[in-house]
């Protein structure tokens, strides 16, 4: 049979298989307990390379032949094949289209199933599940209305690179000519478009005959699916399956056993990167941008490392100054010569691109000068995943460099390669002040209020510092940018997962996902007063789960950043509609959920002795909670006076006018 591969007799029977990243052995049922009546555990076992699962059918069905095995329903075979991919944390808010696909994962070893309390709910929870290991989260989203509601958190998921698979419940194929109300006409390849790869179940064939190529299709697209979310770029995929090929006993068992597609390896054979290597020997003053997105790939930062100390190399890495503003950064302690955020307002940073004579870009994402600032008209490089998200900023020529492939591995090579030369490692060639750049800025807070803020991120600091794993999924604006400023005060290998998306109330499902998707991992969500009330539904399913997430609320009364923007585009006006509800009480909110909740007011820029007491009172709030078991929330009262939140968010991007001579922040 085309695409079938012969089961594989190991010691024990048994072959263990881990998704990329994952540190887990995959679960699978004891074949030493085989129920014959079973077709889900015999899937299992099969898939897990143990004949004798086959075996033991052979005399009740009095045939060794394939045409005999037991027929799987569509859900079983999406159930045995998400858990033999990695999948191991599904979210979904169940409607009737999808209770088959949910009874048998709920059934099924190995893979825990969560009722997310909302489709939105469950498609972020699991893009959380998958951040530190691509592929382990799915949701199963109700079409059309749970999918429609779900819209949002899919594009966001892409937008962040989040490999998430979304499992959709279809109505019964012999309900399309009826649409609407039972769903709605091309909702695939409408919503589709937010994944980058869809795929929607046909009706099961009539014919005997049909049905083996179409089951063989259906394990085919499904294992694609899985290997689309586990392949770099990571993104999510769309899965549609109909009602009647969720519940119909249609696909044979050994039609699982298809040869999963390989993942496409990184050529280092391209000429491209050949072409960077003779870059990087002629450059004298070379310097790498990287954008967070390289953080994700492992084995980055010390082949940058590498890299950069051999060539004397700067690195700096883009800095998002507006919308959501905290993102995982590199340190000086990982890679030597990591010269800072870029800073457009830095007068040493823009000599720095002013004098490289390369500049080599690391997963550009959004590397244009509404974001950076001009760059320098030198030769530049690109290393990348996604070639069409370089060529979009417009800055590449035709005869400069673009190497696709997993940036460590490339990073890698290119180090390996250099070292055949004996080449001597020259000094770098930037002055090592520059780290502290990216403080300075043309709005100058007073020392006070820089103190009082440098307090309030310490306190979280010390909370994080304590942990084993620490992880930080923001959601919030302002206070995310307070905290990117003193990134240095936190934890060495800190996880943080900032969202690209700008989707106010995804971090705490996000949050509440990875803490149930990563179990080792132990995470705190820092969220705006706005995103809270936009999310804290999410917050039954972290109770019902127990995730052990510290939830961190910063209330400084109103959206002071669409304050700021309006102020400065439109002038002084009263803003009602930008202000928070009146006497709402976000820990209130949470204790009513059952989750153990604080709340502490700290007056930054008040007197220093009130704001040291303030912090003090926080310092142990934190602490407490994150003492809980299970979800626990902090909320922090700042002020919402301009002055406490100056030099965060800049009103106008970089392509709009040149960066003044700015003070500098001592």
């Amino acid at each position: 049979m085309a695409g079938r591969v012969r089961l594989a007799r190991l010691p024990g029977n048994k072959v263990n298989r881990m998704p990329a990243g994952s540190t887990h052995e995959t679960p699978f049922p004891d074949s030493a307990h085989v129920d014959e009546n079973d077709p889900l555990t015999l899937a299992r076992l099969v898939l897990a390379g143990d004949d004798r699962a086959l075996q033991a059918l052979r005399p009740a069905a009095g045939d060794a032949g394939p045409g005999r095995l037991p027929l799987l329903t569509g859900a079983e075979a999406v159930a045995a094949l998400l858990a033999d991919g990695g999948i191991r944390s599904v979210f979904v808010y169940a409607g009737t289209s999808e209770l088959a696909i949910c009874d048998a994962l709920h059934r099924t070893e190995g893979v825990q199933l969560s009722n997310g309390r909302g489709d939105k709910e469950s498609a972020f929870m699991a893009a959380g599940a998958s951040l530190t290991r691509p592929g382990t989260g799915a949701a199963v989203l109700h079409g059309a209305r749970g999918l429609t509601n779900a819209a949002g958190a899919v594009a966001d998921a892409r937008r962040n690179e989040v490999g998430a698979l979304f499992l959709v419940g279809l109505p019964s194929s012999g309900s399309v000519r009826f649409l609407p109300p039972h769903g709605e006409d091309g909702l695939m390849d409408g919503i589709g478009t937010f994944a980058d790869w869809s795929w929607q179940a046909p009706p099961v064939p009539e014919e005997p005959g049909e049905r083996r190529a179409a089951a063989e299709r259906f394990v085919e697209r499904l294992r694609a699916s899985l290997a689309f979310c586990t392949t770099p770029p990571y993104r999510p995929a769309m899965f549609g399956v109909p009602q009647d090929v969720a519940e119909s006993r249609w696909i044979p068992l050994d039609a699982l056993l298809t040869t999963p597609p390989a993942a496409p390896a990184t050529d280092l054979e391209q000429p491209a990167l050949e072409a960077l290597l003779g870059e990087l020997r002629q450059a004298r003053h070379p310097l790498f941008l990287l954008d967070d997105y390289a953080l994700h790939h492992t084995g980055l930062r010390p082949a940058l490392d590498r890299l950069s100390s051999m060539t004397g190399a700067a690195v700096l890495q883009v800095r998002y100054r507006r919308g959501p503003m905290l993102f995982e950064r590199l340190r000086s302690e990982e890679v030597t010569n990591f010269a800072g955020w870029l800073n457009p307002f830095s007068a040493a940073h823009r000599a720095l691109l002013a004098e490289c004579d390369l500049l080599v870009t690391v997963e550009d994402r959004n590397i244009y000068e509404r974001v950076v600032g001009p760059l320098p008209g030198c030769r530049k490089a690109v290393v990348n995943t996604d070639a069409a998200k370089v060529l979009k900023n417009e800055y590449l020529r035709d005869d400069e460099p673009l190497v696709v492939g997993e940036p460590a591995l490339i990073l890698t090579e290119l180090a390996d390669r250099l070292s055949v030369f004996g080449d001597p490692a020259p000094a770098p060639w930037f002055p090592a002040e520059a780290l502290a750049e990216h403080m300075v800025s043309p709005e100058r807070a007073t020392g006070i209020v820089e103190d009082g803020r440098r307090a309030v991120a310490r306190a979280l600091a010390a909370t994080l510092a304590a942990w084993e794993r620490p992880a930080l999924v923001d959601d919030s604006q302002m206070f995310g940018g307070l905290l990117s400023e003193h990134y240095d005060d936190f934890p060495q290998g800190l996880r943080v997962f900032g969202d690209h998306g700008a989707f106010v109330g995804g971090g705490l499902a996000y949050a509440t996902g990875l803490a149930l998707g990563d179990r080792d991992a132990r995470v705190m969500c820092t969220l705006g007063d706005q995103a809270f009330t936009n999310s804290f539904q999410g917050l039954v399913a972290a109770v019902q789960d127990q995730a052990q997430v510290l939830f961190v609320v910063c209330n400084n009364g109103e959206s002071v950043s669409l304050k700021k923007q309006a102020t400065a585009s439109y002038g002084t006006s009263d803003r009602s509609y930008l202000t928070n509800v009146g006497h709402m009480a976000y820990h209130q909110v949470a204790e009513a959920l059952g989750v153990p909740a604080q709340r502490v007011v700290v007056p930054v820029g008040g007197p220093p002795a009130e704001v040291e007491a303030a912090v003090s009172h926080l310092t142990a709030a934190l602490e407490k909670s994150a003492a809980e078991q299970g979800p626990s929330l902090v909320e922090i009262v700042l002020p919402s006076d301009p002055d406490v939140w100056k030099g965060i968010w800049i009103t106008q991007g970089f392509e709009q006018a040149p960066p003044a001579d700015p003070e500098s922040v001592a």
